[in-house]
């Protein structure tokens, strides 16, 4: 069962959320949509803005020195890791972020995509230094220089994001057509891409090569036709995973990332109302899309197998795609797969009633993938002996 409200906030992420990167006039933008504030959110809401001005700054500062060299630079096809969250793409992101063909954002990236290139070397030595060790929603490392996802970055730079849900759980008018980008003006379109490029581009002007960006973010999924058209090359590798495991594990994520980086009081059964409908639309939009993407540009993972066998899953996603370099990569992740060893999951208890409400709800998702359904009296009289 899950609680209708939910108050304490009390974050366990560190000092900095997810606003702590963006812009003076975005900031002001943010809060002409009229965020609910809670009193235990008011101090993140407050070194936001104060940070918001600084942000500014070293951005028209990086602006004056970098944007010629970076607007010069050019791009090879992308490589997009997609599938909705919690199905395993920061493992996939990883491991597939060993190849030293690709580049991606890190730590700094994300959090201060407008002036990273500037900012970086000092920023590094000293927020590393306030990150937790582990990731709150997951207990997955938190290292500056591992990959991160694009999305938090997109947000802090034009606010045209389904993540604007952190601030906004309560006001879905606000976000939910950021999802797949077929209802922006014409002039959102044109700031959404000119964005994303010059973000881009600023990634591979800082690696100071031509690689391919490889990028992991799960709205993504909602967008095949629209990257398709902005980049007709690019690859997809969309990563599925058990749907139980899904639901209560996306169930935290949300409740932990909008507590700590949110303004506002958490009402849960609207983020889980929420959260259900957004993963049965995710599977109609790729069911729907998966079949406009080019012979040889996407590949499916199922997560079990890679969590089982990722060195043999990985060479499928190389050999399907037409990637090279396997065998680097194949070295290259074997430490990071050794650490994986000792790393421990979130464990979710779940009785018979919340299978089913699973089950009825994410059906499509068991006959797609090929799940079976727990079986409902063995979770009842799992139910009573622990009673």
């Amino acid at each position: 069962m899950t609680k209708p409200q939910e108050k304490n906030s009390g974050s366990t992420q560190g000092p900095f959320c997810v606003w702590s990167g963006i812009g003076f006039t975005n900031f002001v933008k943010l809060m002409s949509l009229r965020p609910r504030i809670r009193w235990s959110g008011l101090g993140r809401l407050i070194s936001s803005g104060i940070l918001s001005v600084s942000n500014s700054f070293f951005s028209m500062l990086e602006n004056l020195i970098y944007s010629r060299k970076v607007k010069k630079t050019k791009l090879e096809p992308p490589v997009f890791i997609i599938g909705h969250w919690r199905s395993g793409t920061t493992l996939l992101h990883n491991l597939m972020s060993k190849d030293d063909q690709f580049i991606y954002p890190n730590m700094g990236a994300m959090l201060f995509p407008s002036h990273f290139l500037l900012t970086e070397r000092v920023l590094k030595h000293v927020v590393k230094h306030l990150l937790p060790k582990q990731r709150p929603m997951d207990n997955m490392p938190v290292t500056w220089d591992l990959p991160q996802e694009d999305e938090t970055s997109i947000m802090l730079l034009h606010l045209m994001s389904p993540y604007l849900a952190i601030t906004f759980s309560d006001q879905p008018e606000v976000y939910k057509r950021y999802y797949e980008l077929d209802q922006l003006t014409p002039r959102e379109t044109s700031i959404w891409k000119k964005t994303f490029l010059y973000f881009m581009k600023k990634l591979t002007y800082k690696a100071g090569a031509n690689k391919h960006i490889l990028l992991k973010s799960p709205t993504h999924t909602f967008r095949i036709p629209f990257l398709l058209e902005m980049f007709p090359d690019a690859r997809f590798v969309y990563i599925y995973r058990d749907p139980y495991k899904v639901y209560n594990s996306t169930l935290h994520l949300r409740k932990t990332m909008f507590g700590d980086n949110g303004f506002a009081p958490l009402d849960m059964e609207k983020l889980e109302e929420d959260m259900s409908n957004i993963y049965v639309n995710h599977l109609n939009v790729y069911e729907r899309d998966r079949k406009i993407v080019p012979e040889g540009q996407l590949h499916e993972v199922r997560f079990e197998d890679l969590e089982e066998d990722p060195v043999g899953e990985l060479r499928k996603v190389y050999e399907h795609l037409n990637l090279s370099g396997f065998e680097g990569l194949e070295q290259n992740m074997q430490p990071y797969l050794k650490d994986q060893k000792s790393y421990k999951k979130n464990k979710y208890e779940m009785d018979a009633a919340q299978e089913k409400k699973i089950y009825e709800r994410w059906q499509k998702a068991f006959e797609m993938f090929g799940y079976e359904r727990l079986p409902s009296e063995s979770l009842v009289q799992k139910a009573r002996v622990a009673s």
